[in-house]
């Protein structure tokens, strides 16, 4: 089938250079406990608790041709529109300097198995698979799993998708071992309020992991 563009649908590739053009870049850095100005994205020292993560980092706004990649991809099973975007989005990680340590373990933000099947695969992870490749990163998805079939976070106030969240994730007994001592890598695709990352870092910190990297495609 021919390529189309995802944000204009002109005919020629998945991106075209004028849609690339008015991507709109998150060049902020923020704590992701309070959503507030941080130095390289670390969670800040009075926001920190044993369970937080030790930094975030988000590459593009959600937004424009970016919004319309992430629903192709999560709704429409395009996958492959997310394709150029992903390349731009590593580049930029390699680019900003983070570096993850060789020995860190690379896991998405998992789906309850029920949301899966109706899917039919999950985004951040797809999301998750690249960067692992372009890094030399070994990658897991079975560190993290949702327990609670939980509400979208879309139409939840920042309250309430606090609350959806909770303990809606564990690191299942057989997989604590893989996970102990060691540095993650948590991608999302979308990352709002901070409220599903925080819940997935509070059960993998609870299981022993030791630094949690939170990579988010895009900002909202």
């Amino acid at each position: 089938f021919p390529a189309f563009c995802v944000g204009c649908k002109k005919e020629g590739s998945c991106l075209c250079p004028s849609c690339e053009s008015k991507i709109d870049y998150f060049t902020k850095e923020i704590c992701i406990v309070c959503q507030k100005s941080s130095i390289k994205g670390f969670t800040h020292s009075n926001c920190a608790t044993k369970f937080t993560p030790e930094r975030i980092y988000s590459v593009f706004f959600y937004r424009g041709v970016v919004r319309k990649a992430i629903l192709s991809a999560k709704y429409g099973r395009a996958y492959k529109t997310l394709d150029p975007l992903i390349n731009i989005f590593l580049e930029s990680i390699e680019e900003s300097g983070v570096d993850f340590g060789a020995e860190s373990i690379v896991t998405p933000i998992p789906l309850h198995f029920l949301r899966k099947i109706s899917r039919g695969y999950n985004q951040a992870e797809y999301i998750a698979e690249h960067l692992a490749t372009y890094f030399h990163l070994q990658m897991d998805t079975t560190i993290l799993k949702r327990q609670v079939f939980t509400a979208n976070q879309a139409k939840l106030t920042k309250q309430e998708r606090k609350e959806n969240v909770e303990n809606a994730f564990i690191v299942p007994g057989p997989q604590i071992a893989k996970g102990k001592g060691k540095d993650i890598v948590l991608v999302d695709d979308i990352e709002t309020s901070g409220a599903t990352m925080l819940a997935a870092s509070k059960a993998l910190k609870q299981a022993g992991c030791r630094y949690i990297y939170c990579i988010a495609f895009s900002k909202d």
